[in-house]
């Protein structure tokens, strides 16, 4: 049906049929991030044959500076207006400049500051990469609120499109750019060439125009709450940087190059699939939230099946570390291997402790959210700092230790209000972690035997094929059946629309 720009603000429509509405619109996200991904990684791998190591290096610890004040980008208004129950065009278009407004702002700030990150990192480049970069605040800011709207409705076929479209020219903007001889700035346009097209691609795909901002319109409480996100991310990206920072300051940029090319193969897949499902569990679950039952349910079938497919994914990753750092990344890279085996047993937890967002968002309780987010930093800094003091490899260690140590507090904390038991979580994916740990123990023993040791690709594909059937026929084996695999191929035929909506509302 086409779409005003007030019918944006009628969703009544997205409260039938959401069990459908929310398996569709998952099953579209994860298809084009996997597609996104791919497109990603083809492009990490072209430049990491193109670049040299200090390339990254220099890049990434630009990004530390510049990756912070994205955090404002959106100052959580996106969350806000995704969330709230009740929301109108006045209040929209007023979040609107406001977004305009900071992205103006903080790139006037990242000019400003340039300097100071050059003299920090001792790079005279730095203060001309930041300002570059700073350019990516101006199209975000008139980008979010158009992406917050696509979402509450549920529209997830336009915002996948957008982001997919996005991240296709930008990858291929940046592989040229690096082809033509300009090095590092080939991952500096990276970026911009995204935030361009995501603008130009959002606003063909979401009709609605913003009026002026209205003074009076209602916005105090979704700028409360957005605060209250603002400080937990603030805290969040600290920390996810605070490791880099520590390397690169004490060891320099090459070393800094390899863990952040480990960290960025150990992040990205999860990040990629628990950050676009985080836009599709707010928008069900907070339209859940006067039904303590319905909302446990949904909630922890949805962390069944990211179990399922991400528990597996952390051992296997773990365990052929070396020969996928090989085939990514190439052998000039062999340093990040054992790095990125020590990082990619946290993937699994971190896609779980992801989910621990879903309920301080939906439930509309970002305060509990800000607390959460003070007290793991507090905690997670002195373990950076405790780790830094052994190497790059102690930093590693003490990362995937704290991923493991603050997954579950969190997830009980965000759903206390809901009454999520430990219980409940325990019983719903223990077996799926047994089944990965036993799978990868088995796939240890082969390697072992020094098979295809001159075949990296094949050996990686096959050892791949063992490892999905020794997991499924293990999963099978706990479960006493194959329900787990029933419901995971059930999700899939909503998906692709073998089911009708009628048959699981």
């Amino acid at each position: 049906m086409k779409k005003s720009s007030y019918d944006y603000f009628d969703v009544e429509y997205t409260k039938k049929s959401l069990k459908y509405r929310a398996v569709r619109g998952g099953g579209i996200i994860v298809l084009t991030r996997i597609i996104s991904t791919l497109i990603q990684m083809g492009g990490v791998v072209a430049l990491a044959r193109l670049l040299i190591p200090s390339d990254f290096g220099l890049f990434t610890m630009a990004s530390v500076i510049i990756n912070f004040f994205f955090v404002f980008q959106e100052l959580g208004l996106a969350d806000a207006t995704i969330q709230a129950p009740q929301i109108n065009h006045d209040q929209v278009s007023t979040l609107f400049w406001i977004n305009v407004a900071f992205g103006a702002a903080m790139t006037v700030v990242l000019i400003a500051i340039s300097p100071a990150a050059a003299w920090f990192y001792k790079r005279s480049e730095l203060t001309l990469v930041i300002i570059v970069s700073s350019i990516s605040f101006l199209f975000y800011g008139f980008t979010a609120q158009h992406q917050a709207l696509l979402k509450r409705n549920m529209m997830f076929v336009r915002y996948s499109v957008s982001d997919l479209l996005s991240q296709l020219i930008s990858t291929m903007g940046a592989v040229a750019l690096a082809l033509l001889g300009f090095r590092y700035w080939a991952i500096v346009a990276r970026p911009i060439f995204y935030s361009l097209s995501n603008w130009v691609c959002t606003w063909i795909f979401c009709r609605w125009r913003p009026g002026l901002p209205k003074k009076g319109s209602g916005v105090r409480p979704l700028l409360n709450f957005g605060a209250n996100s603002v400080v937990f991310y603030i805290v969040n990206y600290f920390i996810n940087n605070l490791d880099k920072s520590l390397i690169g300051r004490k060891y320099g940029a090459e070393q800094v190059g390899y863990y952040g090319r480990a960290y960025y193969l150990s992040a990205y897949p999860a990040s990629q699939l628990s950050t676009p499902l985080f836009h599709v569990a707010v928008s069900t679950l907070s339209k859940l939230r006067q039904d303590a039952g319905k909302y446990r349910r949904y909630y922890l079938s949805a962390i069944s099946v990211m179990s399922f497919l991400g528990m597996p994914a952390s051992v296997f990753m773990a365990m052929m570390s070396k020969e996928l750092v090989y085939i990514l990344l190439g052998p000039q890279w062999s340093q990040t291997a054992e790095l990125f085996a020590i990082l990619s047993l946290g993937i699994g937890m971190n896609i779980l402790s992801a989910s621990s967002g879903w309920l301080f968002v939906s439930l509309g309780r970002t305060d509990r959210w800000r607390n959460w987010g003070l007290l793991s930093s507090g905690i997670m800094v002195v373990g950076y700092f405790v780790g830094i003091s052994f190497g790059v490899k102690g930093v590693a260690i003490a990362y995937m230790v704290l991923t493991f140590s603050l997954t579950f507090p969190g997830i009980l904390y965000g759903g206390r209000p809901i009454g999520i038991r430990f219980r409940e979580i325990y019983s719903t994916i223990w077996k799926y972690i047994l089944a990965s740990v036993l799978a990868g123990a088995i796939l240890f023993h082969l390697k072992s035997l020094a098979i295809l040791e001159n075949m990296i690709v094949l050996k990686t594909i096959l050892s791949l094929v063992f490892y999905l059937c020794v997991y499924l026929a293990l999963v099978v084996l706990f479960y006493r059946g194959i329900a787990p695999i029933r419901e995971i191929v059930s999700l899939f035929k909503i998906m692709v629309g073998k089911r009708h909506q009628e048959e699981i509302n």
